[in-house]
């Protein structure tokens, strides 16, 4: 077990926490608890949440997984049960799920009265290494993706490398993909390691997920405790998101999930940095093969640019009409870049040139 202390909230990592999370409530709570969770978790181990939580009063309120489950009308809805059980601002707000739940979560947490405490316990490989970390929540609004939303961190987070093993092939690739991030833009070693240990990873292998989930949950760790309100170096992570955002919005957040839309956002915002001669094609034919192997070759097939290009237009990162992307300089290092040409973008969103 692993103890990661930051700025603003203490991170627990390791396996089979459930004690630890009694023994953490029971020095920092009085006694109500609102735990929200989605249908897929409920299933694997909501009799397990309630017994670790059998001393207190737990209300449980249970959402419809995917994004479509990430609005307002959700919010309300949570609002409106707060008020129903007669939640106050002694309630702790545990978010027990994947990364649409805690974005919920954290945000209704940071609304309600104004802002109650809650602890995050991320249970798919995607929020335990991102979501989960850095204290950004948020709703999707009109079809763009956390259009709303606040920073608001958790007393703590619990990171149970154990929880992983119920989920599927697609879940844990979405994971994958944003690991992997974070030796493109922070350490480079790092991305051989995840790579050289990939079959370990979809084996469920506990040395090995530990590791890269530590590891990823301290490289985030570190970036965002010298940028907090993502004003700075904290527009790194953004790598693969402006592409990917913009895809996932378009397909209504259903054709793709998050890490497959990120990681062809890697392989196109690598693309991008390539024809313009930040790094060399065979940095980006290394970034390419460790990343499209990821992914079934027929997500490649894009067809929509012009919608695509539309929906990156109204990312919140960008600046004024100049849409902002993240791409390699070199192993391990990004810039951001405010003056990619549309024409490039276009080329690069068509992916013709995967198939030359």
């Amino acid at each position: 077990m692993e103890y990661l202390v930051g700025d603003n909230m203490d991170i627990v990592i390791g396996k089979n926490l459930f004690d630890e999370i009694r023994k953490f409530l029971s020095e920092n709570i009085e006694e109500n608890i609102f735990l929200i969770t989605d249908e897929n978790v409920r299933k694997y181990y909501l009799d397990k949440i309630l017994q670790c939580l059998s001393d207190f009063k737990v209300n449980v309120y249970t959402l419809t997984p995917g994004e479509e489950s990430k609005s307002l009308d959700i919010v309300k809805d949570i609002y409106s049960e707060l008020i129903e059980v007669n939640c106050d601002r002694n309630t702790i707000i545990i978010s027990f799920g994947g990364g649409v739940v805690g974005d919920i979560s954290g945000f209704v947490a940071s609304t309600y009265l104004r802002g109650v405490d809650y602890i995050q316990i991320p249970t798919t490989l995607l929020s335990q290494v991102d979501s989960s970390i850095g204290g950004k929540v948020g709703v999707d609004f009109k079809g763009y993706k956390n259009m709303i939303g606040s920073f608001y961190f958790p007393l703590a987070t619990f990171i149970d490398i154990e929880l992983l093993k119920s989920l599927d092939t697609r879940d844990i690739t979405s994971g994958v993909g944003e690991v992997l991030k974070y030796g493109i833009i922070y350490d480079y070693d790092f991305l051989k390691y995840v790579y050289s240990n990939i079959d370990s990873i979809y084996n469920f292998d506990d040395e090995v997920l530990e590791t890269i989930v530590k590891k990823s949950v301290s490289i985030k760790n570190r970036i965002v405790s010298q940028d907090k309100r993502d004003k700075g170096i904290r527009k790194i992570l953004n790598f693969g998101h402006t592409i990917g955002h913009g895809i996932e919005s378009f397909y209504d957040f259903k054709r793709y999930n998050h890490g497959e839309a990120v990681i062809l956002g890697m392989i196109y915002e690598s693309f991008i940095s390539k024809e313009i001669g930040l790094i060399e094609e065979e940095y980006f034919n290394e970034i390419f093969s460790v990343l499209s192997k990821l992914v079934d070759p027929v997500i490649f097939n894009i067809k929509e640019v012009d919608g695509i290009l539309k929906n990156m237009s109204y990312d919140k990162k960008n600046k004024k009409d100049k849409i902002v992307f993240v791409l390699p300089t070199d192993r391990g290092e990004v810039q951001i870049f405010d003056n990619i040409e549309k024409d490039l973008i276009k080329k690069t969103l068509s992916g013709d040139w995967i198939w030359k």
